[in-house]
């Protein structure tokens, strides 16, 4: 998966994505639910360029949790929803992926479980040195993709902010989905312990 800064304009979308796996599982295809939602508008934009872009990145999420986990979407309760909004993203994006586990998980491990602003920033300026495509990103760009990563954080409950920092905070989620977690998905799981290979 290749850098890209395209989730600088993600969202939470919990709606759209539950509208894209409805469709999905009542067996519409990709192209019949884009079109559903470009002649309806059920997401509620202005344009249909709008429209389209954000298909796209509500599909692309839809379908790491398709088909397996969105019965675990539909049946949890509102933990597991926001858990695996959570996981969509991170699934989507390699920037986002490797953050969660190269900074919340370390902080969650070291550092007092604390997170800051701060440390949103080394994390970016590390990652140019590794990375000349995020090295190339604008300012405004890298300010927007650290205040998306701190929304899902915040969104899915993974962090809180306690006296001026963030705390960091494994997801809670039913017995269910917890048990798949261990069984099948190390990111899952990782998501649900803070902890990676145990």
């Amino acid at each position: 998966m290749e850098y890209s800064a395209s989730f600088a304009s993600e969202g939470w979308f919990q709606q759209e994505i539950e509208y894209v796996l409805k469709a999905l599982q009542k067996g519409s295809s990709r192209d019949e639910i884009r079109q559903n939602v470009l002649n309806g508008n059920p997401f509620l934009l202005r344009s249909e360029l709008t429209i389209g872009k954000r298909f796209q990145m509500v599909y692309r999420r839809a379908m790491t949790l398709y088909p397996i986990l969105s019965d675990y979407y539909f049946q949890g309760h509102n933990h597991d929803q926001k858990a695996l909004l959570l996981y969509s993203f991170l699934k989507s994006y390699r920037y986002a992926y490797e953050n969660f586990y190269e900074l919340i998980v370390y902080r969650y491990q070291h550092n007092n479980g604390t997170l800051q602003n701060s440390n949103m920033n080394f994390y970016m300026e590390e990652k140019e040195q590794q990375s000349e495509k995020i090295a190339n990103w604008n300012v405004t760009t890298k300010r927007k993709i650290n205040s998306i990563l701190l929304l899902f954080y915040r969104e899915s409950g993974m962090i809180e902010l306690v006296d001026g920092e963030y705390k960091v905070f494994p997801l809670h989620v039913s017995q269910a989905l917890k048990q798949f977690a261990e069984e099948q998905d190390p990111l899952l799981k990782a998501m649900i312990t803070l902890e990676v290979g145990v």
